[in-house]
């Protein structure tokens, strides 16, 4: 009767972890757009981008060619980036963020 209480158990065991492994999402595929709003350029190079939001949470990304110069950010602007996801973050566009962004 022991054996197989601990046989159940570790079933039930099993098929619990088979479930929360299922709930995570997938990461996002290549290509995968997505936008970060109200950032601070602190940090800018060639190869990389260091960008601060309001609560001064930093991100920092490996750029490819499609981002523009880095003369272009001056550091008390805030923009909203709009970006996709690959082996190197490809710049879509961006604008000046929303005032209200600001101050939240």
């Amino acid at each position: 009767m022991k054996r197989i209480a601990i046989l159940v158990a570790v079933f039930a065991f099993i098929l619990l972890l088979t479930k929360i492994a299922n709930q995570v999402p997938p990461a996002a595929p290549p290509g995968t757009a997505f936008a970060l709003k109200a950032q601070r350029v602190i940090q800018c190079s060639p190869v990389e981008i260091t960008l601060v939001d309001g609560h001064n949470d930093r991100t920092h990304l490996e750029k490819d060619a499609s981002w523009p110069d880095c003369s272009t950010y001056r550091p008390d602007e805030h923009l909203d980036f709009y970006l996709s996801r690959g082996d190197k973050t490809k710049y879509l566009s961006s604008e000046p963020s929303a005032w209200w962004r600001n101050v939240l």
